[in-house]
């Protein structure tokens, strides 16, 4: 999986990004996240979703 940088929107002079990671159909359906608020962390050279 690769972090991927996209184009978000462009207002005027600024240009927005948004990030997004692929995650595999297998593992959201195992995580029983899917529909749920989550929350986000980020540690050294790590990135950990969890439910609030």
């Amino acid at each position: 999986m690769k972090v991927i940088k996209v184009l978000s929107k462009k207002v005027g002079d600024m240009i927005y990004f948004k990030f997004i990671i692929n995650i595999p159909k297998e593992i959201i359906k195992k995580s029983g996240l899917i529909g749920k608020n989550l929350k986000v962390k980020a540690e050294k050279d790590k990135i950990i979703i969890e439910k609030e």
